[in-house]
């Protein structure tokens, strides 16, 4: 039932329109036709697994922005089922498989990951995988090993900033101390592989790169609370939109096994520990803008939560049936219509009524997608002149009355899942 529901879900995410919504999946389709991260095909630090899955499928499809769409979603796809089994595998509780399926399934956070054109999917797919098999038995054969760490080395060559999710299983396969060497070979090897598919394209230019952009994502537009202390208070937002008002409540049980003086459990200290330093990495490295940097402590927090159900062994016990109900009751409410991103809708209605546009979001998207002027509102001056001159203004946040230098109807875009971004599209009025 379970594999026939999952069969009936992707049916209906491959059901929605290829419409890239995002400079990011843009540089990806770009880097599907030629890979070079100083031309941003894509952006550092390039991504090389994701590029390889996604050339793979456009040799089926042999349309780049398609075969971006469907790389992630056949990476996030993999999210409900990876993520039940390790629950199982974990609370070693075989009931835990239906409702846990079910609530990654729901969560308005998997569609958003599968229809992006991004890489968290599959990495997280990889990295749900990388767990798995360590937690498969206690005694780790060295096949299971050298399975693990190609999953890991692929994790970090499909997302390398996720560097901080790999800390957990590469915890993981060190306590194996005699088998180390097979663990750690595949994650050389495709780390080796990654470095010359990167060097043959850009040469030492590559780090170069590195610096500057990574100089960039802390200090200039990566908007992270590592240099702007107030972006906090934005994260508390946006865990109150995702998660509820109950999400301080929720991290407490995560963090409870840490400050727990009672005899270990099967849990080990490293699980809460791992999913900690998710948090602080998500918290200070990653802009609160974007709802989907909260997925790997949404997963994994998923995943640990499972054990604070009663440890009823009946499928029929109430947490679980209780769980199950919310899951579909979820489910039904995430199951909207095909349609396509908020960014498509509003690039329709600006073609319509506007004779040029500014925007801080998409702005490359844009300028490759319409013939409308695209001006960066980034730059403060060349926005507020071409605002004068009658541009409608493009924004993720509502907008003010002095921001705009007349009379305006605002449009509202919805997003169509919680956890992507609306816009908000300002008109000129005509008097």
């Amino acid at each position: 039932m379970l594999l026939m529901l999952q069969g009936v879900w992707m049916g209906w995410l491959l059901s929605f329109p290829v419409a890239l919504d995002s400079d990011d999946a843009l540089n990806f389709a770009h880097g599907v036709m030629r890979f070079s991260v100083l031309e941003f095909s894509p952006h550092f630090p390039g991504y090389p697994a994701f590029i390889w899955l996604a050339r793979l499928l456009n040799l089926l499809v042999d349309d780049p922005a398609r075969a971006v769409q469907w790389a992630s979603l056949l990476g996030s796809s993999l999210l409900p089922p990876l993520s039940a089994l390790l629950a199982v595998r974990l609370w070693q509780l075989p009931v835990l498989l239906a409702p846990i399926w079910l609530t990654a399934m729901a969560l308005p956070l998997t569609p958003t990951l599968a229809l992006s054109g991004l890489s968290d999917g599959p990495a997280l797919a990889a990295w749900l995988g990388s767990l798995l098999v360590l937690r498969a038995s206690s005694s780790v054969s060295s096949g299971r090993l050298a399975l693990a760490g190609l999953l890991l080395g692929l994790l970090l060559a499909l997302r390398p900033s996720y560097f901080v999710l790999a800390l957990l299983p590469l915890w993981q396969g060190w306590q194996h101390k005699r088998q180390r060497l097979a663990f750690l070979a595949p994650i050389a090897l495709v780390g080796l592989a990654c470095l010359l598919f990167v060097w043959q394209a850009d040469g030492w230019a590559y780090f170069a790169e590195g610096r500057r952009f990574t100089d960039g994502h802390f200090h200039l537009w990566g908007n992270t609370a590592a240099a702007h202390g107030s972006r906090l208070l934005s994260w508390g937002q946006t865990l109150h939109s995702q998660l509820g008002p109950l999400w301080p409540l929720l991290m407490g049980l995560l963090l409870w096994p840490l400050r727990s003086k009672a005899k270990p459990t099967q849990l080990d200290k490293c699980w809460p520990l791992g999913w900690l330093a998710l948090l602080l990495w998500t918290l200070f490295g990653q802009n609160p803008d974007n709802p989907r940097h909260l997925a790997p402590i949404i997963y994994l927090g998923l995943i640990l939560l499972a054990g604070c159900l009663p440890a009823a062994r009946s499928v029929a016990s109430w947490p679980l049936t209780g769980v199950m109900l919310g899951a579909l009751a979820l489910l039904v409410t995430t199951l909207i219509p095909p349609a396509l991103p908020a960014m498509a809708q509003a690039k329709l209605m600006a073609e319509q009524r506007c004779p040029a546009l500014v925007t801080q979001w998409g702005v490359r998207l844009l300028r490759e997608n319409t013939a409308l002027p695209v001006t960066d509102g980034w730059y403060g001056g060349d926005a507020r002149l071409a605002l004068t001159q009658g541009a409608c203004r493009l924004s993720r946040r509502p907008l003010l009355a002095d921001e705009l230098p007349g009379p305006y109807e605002t449009q509202w875009f919805a997003p169509r899942f919680r956890a992507e971004p609306g816009l908000w599209l300002a008109i000129p009025r005509k008097e």
